[in-house]
């Protein structure tokens, strides 16, 4: 049985005026002030016997034994509330018979606290006549009537007083705003007169809300827009990655849509805690629009605060505020993308409203681990990889169907961090991301990652150009899913013109991707528009200075120019760690770069020492050094072996400049076939 008792009660509510507005213009000034109001809230209503009851964020409901008390209590609150930060607070008191029930409060006593509160301003406290009655005789107290209100669902009117004392605010009639109207004697004539006129002003006011609900429609026609990270005001870092979790999710839902651009997670985490004005982020991430937003977390409960915002004007496009339990996370997080997407004008097809819709786990503690897990993998460190591995798992504990969790653990394999060849980690990539697709078939990340391995390990290309198409159609933002079809297309020879487009498609959606930008500069090269090439990969350098692979292809660049001087000063650039022995090998790149500018001596010289420090180092690049010393012999034996173990560079063999002298070679030829690329 629920414990329940009525009792006579003293009602204190109270509100934060133009909270919404205040977190429209400056969410962090909003925020600030709502802190500040819970600490005096939370340190003056007990001193007074008062509880706080419900908890609205920028409102609360008390309760006191006392009327007295519960006055003086308001008073205190808003003389502390006057020092900067203002907090703008209205309270209304009212006492009555009330029913509790496990720790609610219910009845009329509330209803009408609550009424009276709405009418005041910010710095005031207005009661009932009932509370009056119980501190007039009291010197402590100035009071003065506003006259009689009608409340809604209160048969009589009922006189209102506000507090006087010096400081406090006086509301005066006229400025007095809500439901609530003065009662005054009509006629009968009068009366219907006034009830005419407020249906035409109903009427008027209808319409006029409906042309300004939506105060700045969105005028642009390109549907662009970023979701910059939610700032977390919990005040507890552990939530961080629950906070960028909610974030990622929102970008998840709405690149689905074909009818957006979205900017991928890398690049807008790039500008995570950042001072950069917002303005001018969007301008570098070339969108139209972006998304802004806070989230605060107590137990089970989650507030979440979000604007959208035109990046040309500046104007708030539409802004809400998402009071939800945590098992609803997931719902509001499809919510909120849909309305970006009708905020933009952009088209959703009835399969895209279903995948949006479709939750991705119903389990937020798996959700949790899952996101912790990719804030490791995004570090791309052995030591990163190993923690997201673990964090994946925990999630798949939870929930053994965690389509997205497995699709991460096939993500760690394809990069492969971990010390594993090639022969041992893609089979265990492939038997994540096949898992993950049995359990969503529309899954794109899990597609994205099935194609990279059919073409780049089994060598299957038109069925990975199938499997990318799916994902670029389940998944028209991921950044991945393009790069990978632009590869295939350029690397098959298949479209190489269309296989550019594609790859700058997806540096587009993620401008400050450092893989993403290497790349293009990579692909440039491989195209032998080695100005371009050289251009690219520069840029890549002044974003990513500590870059390798960008590093070690800008000397195969100059080199292709013959600008042995600055090819020679970017190989003192390059990293010596052994971690890079399977990418590009400094001592193997100088090898290469002496044969390529006719020191074969010392060419030589530098693939034993080269050999010799790192004995399994990759096949493919010794077969490059090989090719520009003219032993094509042992250029093709270190290919076959590279074949045999599924190199992951074999994946370019077939528009790599380095092997153009040997393209006619027999062997050369034959083991293109192998790799269908014949």
């Amino acid at each position: 049985m629920q414990n329940q008792h009525r009792r006579l009660a003293a009602i204190l509510f109270t509100d934060i005026v133009g909270y919404t507005a205040m977190m429209q213009q400056d969410e962090q000034n909003a925020v600030s002030i709502t802190k500040r109001y819970t600490s005096v809230l939370k340190q003056l209503v007990p001193l007074h016997g008062g509880e706080i009851l419900n908890d609205y964020g920028d409102g609360c409901l008390c309760s006191f034994s006392s009327a007295t008390e519960a006055v003086r209590c308001a008073l205190q609150i808003q003389k502390q509330l006057r020092d900067e930060p203002k907090v703008p607070l209205r309270i209304g008191v009212h006492i009555g018979e009330v029913l509790l029930e496990d720790g609610k409060i219910f009845g009329d006593g509330v209803n009408v606290a609550s009424r009276i509160q709405s009418l005041a301003q910010g710095n005031s406290i207005l009661f009932s006549k009932e509370i009056f009655d119980k501190i007039k005789n009291q010197p402590d107290f100035k009071s003065i009537s506003l006259g009689s209100f009608e409340f809604k669902s209160v048969d009589e009117p009922m006189e209102v007083f506000a507090l006087a004392n010096d400081g406090l605010t006086v509301p005066r009639k006229e400025e007095m705003t809500g439901k609530l109207r003065e009662v005054k004697k009509k006629s009968a004539r009068k009366k219907w007169i006034i009830a005419s006129a407020l249906i035409v002003i109903a009427f008027s006011a209808f319409f006029v809300y409906e042309k300004l609900k939506n105060k700045n429609p969105f005028k642009g026609k390109d549907r662009s827009v970023v979701i910059l990270p939610f700032d977390n005001y919990t005040n507890d870092p552990e939530q961080e990655s629950f906070i960028d979790g909610i974030t990622d999710e929102i970008t998840t839902q709405l690149a689905k849509i074909a009818d957006m651009k979205v900017i991928g997670r890398t690049s807008a985490v790039f500008f995570k805690n950042s001072k950069e004005p917002l303005d001018k982020i969007a301008a570098t991430l070339g969108v139209a629009a972006y998304l802004e937003g806070s989230v605060q977390r107590e137990g089970d409960t989650v507030r979440i605060t979000a604007q959208l915002i035109d990046a040309n004007t500046q104007e708030h496009i539409w802004a809400e505020r998402y009071d939800r339990n945590l098992k609803d996370i997931f719902s509001m997080q499809s919510e909120v993308a849909q309305e970006i997407a009708r905020q933009l004008h952009a088209k959703l097809t009835d399969a895209e409203k279903d995948r949006i819709n479709k939750k991705p786990t119903d389990n937020i503690e798996a959700f949790k681990f899952y996101t912790k897990g990719r804030l490791f993998a995004d570090r791309r460190t052995s030591a990163g990889f190993d923690s997201a591995e673990a964090n994946y798992n925990k999630a798949l504990e939870l929930d053994p169907n965690y389509a997205l969790a497995y699709s991460g653990l096939g993500d760690l394999y394809i990069v492969n961090l971990k010390g594993l060849t090639q022969m041992e980690a893609m089979p265990i990539a492939k038997d994540f991301a096949t898992k993950a697709v049995s359990l969503d078939s529309t899954l794109g990340e899990a597609f994205t990652t099935l194609g990279m391995i059919q073409s780049a390990f089994d060598y299957d290309w038109k069925r990975s150009k199938t499997t990318l198409e799916k994902a670029i159609a389940y998944n028209p933002n991921y950044s991945r899913a393009h790069l990978f079809y632009g590869n295939l297309l350029q690397y098959t020879g298949e479209n190489p013109a269309q296989g550019t487009m594609e790859l700058k498609k997806a540096l587009s959606l993620d401008p400050l991707s450092n893989n993403l930008n290497y790349v293009l500069g990579r692909n440039y090269y491989f195209a032998r528009n080695y100005d371009s090439a050289y251009q690219q990969l520069k840029k890549t350098l002044a974003l990513f200075p500590a870059f390798h692979l960008a590093k070690g292809n800008l000397v195969f660049v100059l080199l292709a120019q013959k600008n042995y001087p600055e090819a020679f000063h970017a190989i003192e650039a390059m990293d010596t760690t052994a971690v890079y022995k399977r990418l590009y090998n400094k001592a193997t790149t100088l090898s290469y770069a002496y044969a390529v500018s006719g020191n074969k001596a010392g060419a030589k010289l530098e693939l034993e020492k080269s050999m010799a420090k790192y004995p399994d180092q990759s096949p493919f690049n010794v077969a490059q050094v090989y090719v520009a010393l003219g032993d094509y012999g042992k250029a093709l034996d270190k290919l076959e072996q590279a074949y045999q173990t599924r190199d992951i560079w074999m994946y370019n063999l077939n528009v790599d400049p380095a092997f153009d002298p040997i393209r006619n070679e027999p062997r050369f030829k034959a083991l293109l076939k192998k790799m269908n690329l014949e």
